[in-house]
Order: structure tokens, then C-alpha cells, then sequence
């Protein structure tokens, strides 16, 4: 399989969506990159999307890396990318209620609730893409940036982030390799806010387990489930 591709066939996989892999080049260009590997249609009839393969979104990822030349001529599918904790610069980003992400002001709420939702639905349609139909397994986008897409999770679930005064969650890098760690801020209710994070992670395509720090805090580790 060639990496020699066009400027239109490099720049339709830069700009693919960045929480699904959709493509939203010209069909010729799609096509293409189907017949490359790096994309595959998705849908019904004459009215398909193409999204991203698995090899499409490593070369996105190497092309925002400016690495375009490497991965356009070298890149050897199968290759096993590095382990990220969010998603490339500018595209959407769950909030993962460590602070990096402001809460949005009052009047852009409304607009981060609706991104946030079609993340989540785009995210279950390239599951869907990639496994045959099934959305309970997270989809190997996820599995590279856990921390990003457990926090999407529990953000589509309706779950708060963390914020100053007033309790949430919180997903960060665990020690473990693998794995995602989800924390609440507010010890009284940890282990009962905790619970229901658990559930909602294990209904969309997550194994949750339940630790305790020394000093008696409760956390999870989550891991991606298999079929």
C-alpha cells in the first residue's frame, strides 16, 4: 500500500473531523483514499461517508505533527502509534475536569452541549465503521487517547468535570499502562459518584474497577472492553 498521495488526498486527511475521521473531501478524493486504505465508506446506497481507517488516522496524526513526508512515503501499516492522552491541537476536546478546559461561559453552554454531542454520536459511528457494527468496543482512536475519550464518555453521560467549588470528576494518565484513572473531588460523595461513573463507563464500552488510594480515596481504572 503506497503513502504517495495527492495534495488533495493529504489535505482531505488533515482536515478529516477530528472526534470521528470523516471525511469531508469530494468523492474522487474519498474514493481514493478507500482504495489506499486510509478511508472506508460508510452508509447506505449512493448516500455513504467515508471516515478514516485505523492507518488514515495515524497519518493525520503524523501529518499535524509535521511529520507529512515520513508518513506519506515510509509508513508501513500495522505500526503501533504513541499513546496520547488527547486529541491534536484545535479539534475538540472533552473536558477532563483537571482544569486545562475552562468552564464556557453561561451563553455557550447550549453550543458546548451540542458539541459534545455529536462527538459522542460521530465517535459511536466510526465504532460502528471499524468493528462491524458494534458500538459497546471503544474504537482504536480511543485506545490512544484514553484519558480524552473516557472523559468524552462520562461528558456525553451528563457527568460534571470537576471545577472550582464544586465537585466532578477528574481523568488523568494512570501509572498503569493502559489505563485511564477517574477520580471524584469531593471525598464524601467519592465513592457514591464514583458508582455511577462506573455504570455509565461500563455501558459505553469501558471496564471500570474500583481501587483505593493508601489513604482510603477511592479512584477507577478504566480499561477498554473486548467483544
Amino acid at each position: 500500500m503506497t503513502r504517495r498521495l495527492s495534495p488533495a488526498q493529504r489535505r482531505a486527511v488533515g482536515e478529516a473531523d477530528p472526534a470521528t475521521g470523516r471525511l469531508s473531501a469530494a468523492a474522487r478524493v474519498c474514493s481514493a483514499l478507500a482504495a489506499a486504505g486510509l478511508a472506508v465508506p460508510h452508509g447506505r446506497g449512493g448516500h455513504h461517508s467515508y471516515y478514516l481507517t485505523a492507518d488514515g488516522r495515524r497519518l493525520r496524526d503524523a501529518l499535524a505533527e509535521g511529520a507529512a513526508d515520513a508518513a506519506a512515503d515510509a509508513a508501513e501499516p500495522g505500526t503501533t502509534p504513541g499513546a496520547r492522552s488527547g486529541p491534536a491541537a484545535g479539534s475538540f476536546r472533552a473536558d477532563d475536569g483537571t482544569g486545562k478546559d475552562p468552564a464556557p461561559p453561561a451563553a455557550q453552554q447550549a453550543r458546548r452541549a451540542a458539541d459534545v454531542t455529536a462527538a459522542w454520536e460521530g465517535l459511536l459511528q466510526i465504532r460502528a465503521v471499524l468493528a462491524d457494527g458494534v458500538t459497546g468496543v471503544p474504537a482504536p482512536w480511543e485506545r490512544d487517547r484514553q484519558v480524552h475519550a473516557v472523559a468524552l464518555a462520562l461528558e456525553a453521560a451528563g457527568c460534571p468535570p470537576a471545577r472550582p467549588g464544586s465537585p466532578g470528576y477528574r481523568v488523568t494518565p494512570s501509572a498503569h499502562q493502559g489505563l485511564a484513572e477517574v477520580g471524584w473531588t469531593e471525598p464524601s460523595s467519592a465513592a457514591a459518584a464514583l458508582a455511577k461513573c462506573a455504570e455509565l463507563l461500563a455501558a459505553f464500552g469501558w471496564q471500570p474497577t474500583t481501587h483505593r488510594t493508601r489513604g482510603g480515596v477511592p479512584y477507577l481504572l478504566t480499561s477498554p472492553a473486548t467483544r
